[in-house]
Protein backbone atom coordinates (compact mmCIF):
# COMPACT_ATOMS: atom_id res chain seq x y z
CA UNK A 1 0.00 0.00 0.00
CA UNK A 2 1.34 3.37 -1.01
CA UNK A 3 1.21 6.03 1.62
CA UNK A 4 0.72 9.43 0.52
CA UNK A 5 4.11 11.85 1.60
CA UNK A 6 3.41 14.92 4.33
CA UNK A 7 4.45 16.88 1.55
CA UNK A 8 1.31 15.68 -0.55
CA UNK A 9 -0.84 15.63 2.11
CA UNK A 10 -0.27 19.32 2.65
CA UNK A 11 -0.35 19.97 -1.09
CA UNK A 12 -4.13 18.43 -0.78
CA UNK A 13 -4.89 20.13 2.40
CA UNK A 14 -4.17 23.59 0.76
CA UNK A 15 -5.63 22.80 -2.27
CA UNK A 16 -9.19 21.91 -0.53
CA UNK A 17 -8.87 24.85 1.39
CA UNK A 18 -8.15 27.44 -1.48
CA UNK A 19 -11.17 25.70 -3.14
CA UNK A 20 -13.22 26.56 -0.29
CA UNK A 21 -11.73 30.21 -0.01
CA UNK A 22 -12.56 30.92 -3.42
CA UNK A 23 -16.36 29.05 -2.68
CA UNK A 24 -16.84 31.78 0.16
CA UNK A 25 -15.38 34.19 -1.55
CA UNK A 26 -17.79 33.68 -4.90
CA UNK A 27 -21.22 33.09 -2.73
CA UNK A 28 -19.80 36.13 -0.59
CA UNK A 29 -19.76 38.65 -4.15
CA UNK A 30 -22.84 36.94 -5.04
CA UNK A 31 -24.71 38.06 -1.98
CA UNK A 32 -25.24 34.22 -1.41
CA UNK A 33 -23.99 33.95 2.30
CA UNK A 34 -26.71 33.58 5.30
CA UNK A 35 -25.85 37.13 6.79
CA UNK A 36 -25.36 35.15 10.21
CA UNK A 37 -22.18 33.52 8.23
CA UNK A 38 -21.80 36.79 6.97
CA UNK A 39 -21.58 38.65 10.60
CA UNK A 40 -19.14 35.25 11.65
CA UNK A 41 -16.58 35.65 8.41
CA UNK A 42 -16.88 39.32 9.38
CA UNK A 43 -15.72 38.65 13.56
CA UNK A 44 -13.05 35.89 12.02
CA UNK A 45 -11.30 38.30 10.01
CA UNK A 46 -11.01 41.29 12.77
CA UNK A 47 -9.66 38.28 14.97
CA UNK A 48 -7.01 37.28 12.31
CA UNK A 49 -6.03 40.83 11.76
CA UNK A 50 -5.55 41.50 15.30
CA UNK A 51 -8.50 44.09 14.81
CA UNK A 52 -10.50 44.86 18.00
CA UNK A 53 -14.05 44.01 18.27
CA UNK A 54 -16.91 46.55 17.65
CA UNK A 55 -18.63 45.09 20.50
CA UNK A 56 -18.37 44.49 24.18
CA UNK A 57 -17.87 41.25 25.31
CA UNK A 58 -21.18 40.57 26.29
CA UNK A 59 -22.91 41.65 22.83
CA UNK A 60 -20.08 39.79 20.97
CA UNK A 61 -21.00 36.35 23.01
CA UNK A 62 -24.84 37.07 22.46
CA UNK A 63 -24.65 37.60 18.90
CA UNK A 64 -22.31 34.78 18.32
CA UNK A 65 -24.66 32.20 20.04
CA UNK A 66 -27.77 33.72 18.33
CA UNK A 67 -25.64 33.25 14.69
CA UNK A 68 -25.14 29.79 15.80
CA UNK A 69 -28.95 28.96 16.58
CA UNK A 70 -29.93 30.47 13.07
CA UNK A 71 -29.96 28.04 10.45
CA UNK A 72 -33.34 30.05 9.01
CA UNK A 73 -34.11 33.42 9.34
CA UNK A 74 -36.93 32.73 12.24
CA UNK A 75 -37.17 33.83 15.72
CA UNK A 76 -35.75 32.49 18.64
CA UNK A 77 -36.78 31.42 22.04
CA UNK A 78 -34.84 31.90 24.96
CA UNK A 79 -34.49 33.58 28.68
CA UNK A 80 -32.01 35.16 30.66
CA UNK A 81 -31.05 31.91 32.80
CA UNK A 82 -30.69 29.59 29.65
CA UNK A 83 -28.53 32.71 28.34
CA UNK A 84 -26.68 33.15 31.64
CA UNK A 85 -25.71 29.17 31.84
CA UNK A 86 -24.93 28.78 28.02
CA UNK A 87 -22.65 32.24 27.45
CA UNK A 88 -21.06 32.14 31.63
CA UNK A 89 -22.55 35.83 31.70
CA UNK A 90 -24.43 37.31 34.69
CA UNK A 91 -28.16 38.22 34.00
CA UNK A 92 -27.00 41.90 34.86
CA UNK A 93 -24.72 41.91 32.12
CA UNK A 94 -27.07 40.26 29.98
CA UNK A 95 -29.91 42.59 30.25
CA UNK A 96 -27.57 45.83 29.55
CA UNK A 97 -26.33 43.87 26.42
CA UNK A 98 -29.97 42.59 24.79
CA UNK A 99 -30.10 46.52 25.77
CA UNK A 100 -27.62 48.05 23.89
CA UNK A 101 -28.64 45.59 21.25
CA UNK A 102 -32.32 46.56 21.18
CA UNK A 103 -31.35 50.12 21.46
CA UNK A 104 -28.99 50.00 17.93
CA UNK A 105 -32.52 48.29 16.52
CA UNK A 106 -30.29 45.33 15.92
CA UNK A 107 -32.90 42.85 18.16
CA UNK A 108 -36.17 42.81 18.70
CA UNK A 109 -37.26 41.46 21.71
CA UNK A 110 -40.60 39.99 22.40
CA UNK A 111 -42.58 38.81 25.52
CA UNK A 112 -45.96 37.85 26.19
CA UNK A 113 -46.74 39.02 22.33
CA UNK A 114 -45.44 42.51 22.95
CA UNK A 115 -42.05 44.07 21.71
CA UNK A 116 -40.02 45.16 24.70
CA UNK A 117 -37.66 48.19 24.35
CA UNK A 118 -35.69 47.25 27.27
CA UNK A 119 -34.85 44.20 29.30
CA UNK A 120 -36.17 45.99 32.84
CA UNK A 121 -39.28 44.04 33.30
CA UNK A 122 -38.50 40.87 31.77
CA UNK A 123 -38.32 37.60 34.32
CA UNK A 124 -35.12 35.50 34.04
CA UNK A 125 -36.82 32.19 33.78
CA UNK A 126 -39.53 32.91 31.44
CA UNK A 127 -38.75 32.33 27.59
CA UNK A 128 -38.84 35.66 25.26
CA UNK A 129 -38.56 36.04 21.31
CA UNK A 130 -35.60 37.21 20.22
CA UNK A 131 -35.16 38.74 16.07
CA UNK A 132 -32.49 39.78 14.90
CA UNK A 133 -31.84 42.06 11.75
CA UNK A 134 -28.31 40.50 9.96
CA UNK A 135 -28.90 43.24 7.23
CA UNK A 136 -28.29 46.06 10.30
CA UNK A 137 -26.07 43.73 12.30
CA UNK A 138 -23.82 43.66 9.87
CA UNK A 139 -24.00 47.54 8.29
CA UNK A 140 -22.90 48.57 11.62
CA UNK A 141 -19.73 45.83 11.39
CA UNK A 142 -17.36 47.09 8.43
CA UNK A 143 -16.24 44.31 6.78
CA UNK A 144 -12.26 44.16 6.95
CA UNK A 145 -10.10 43.66 3.46
CA UNK A 146 -9.68 40.60 1.72
CA UNK A 147 -7.62 38.20 3.39
CA UNK A 148 -4.33 37.27 1.69
CA UNK A 149 -5.13 33.56 0.68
Amino acid sequence: MNLPTREECIANARRVIDMARARIARERALGLLAPQVEFMLRRLERQQRGQPSTDGAAEESLLLHFAGLWSSPGPIYTSLRTLSQKLDWGTDELRAALDHLVGRSELRLYFARQELEDTRNLPVRRNFEVVADWQHINENRPRSAQLPG
